[in-house]
């Protein structure tokens, strides 16, 4: 019969692993760090004398690219939680810039032998689609009038670059690639 502590260990939950936590833990401090900021100071002070006129020149802005930010969360091959960041904001460290091309949603799925990647592409034609692979990475970039999406992903094992797979259906980009 398994002692409590092993079956604590099995019931726990993905939300559990401290990674994830930590995750959490930042971004609810770094808003709660900005609302602290704009609820103290004037904003003339943060944004200068022009701020409405400057306020209304990035709401139009906004309305045609949109800011774009967040993460999935599954657990790797290890048992550890991975986040994976999308988005089309600069990564973390970087000022805040709105760059125009998004990074689409990713998973990264390890098999015995293959390496699965599932890519989120809506509103994308598979004739605007570019996937270049390298030895331990993988680039997908799309450039049409309508989106532009930009993704460099480094790959958990060296995988064969002749033996690339993909299939793309209703916005998802499926990329199968062999384990060297």
């Amino acid at each position: 019969m398994p002692s409590e502590e092993e079956d604590r260990k099995k019931r726990k939950r993905w939300w559990d692993d401290d990674s994830f936590n930590m995750q959490f833990e930042a971004i609810q401090q770094m808003f709660e760090e900005i609302m602290k900021m704009f609820s103290e100071t004037d904003p003339e002070e943060l944004f200068g004398p022009d701020a409405q006129n400057q306020f209304e020149e990035i709401l139009k802005h906004l309305q045609k690219n949109p800011m774009v930010w967040g993460f999935s969360a599954a657990l790797g091959p290890d048992g550890k939680m991975r986040l994976n960041p999308f988005g089309n904001l600069n990564p973390e460290g970087a000022p805040p810039v709105v760059r125009e091309e998004r990074e689409p949603m990713i998973d990264v799925m390890e098999q015995d032998n293959d390496i699965i990647i599932l890519a989120e592409l809506p509103g994308v034609k598979e004739d605007d689609l570019q996937v270049k692979v390298e030895d331990y990475s993988v680039t997908i970039q799309v450039a049409s009038s309508d989106r532009k999406y930009a993704k460099d992903l480094d790959l958990p094992a060296a995988v064969d670059k002749n033996s690339v797979k993909t299939t793309y259906n209703n916005g998802i980009l499926e990329i199968q690639l062999k384990k060297r």
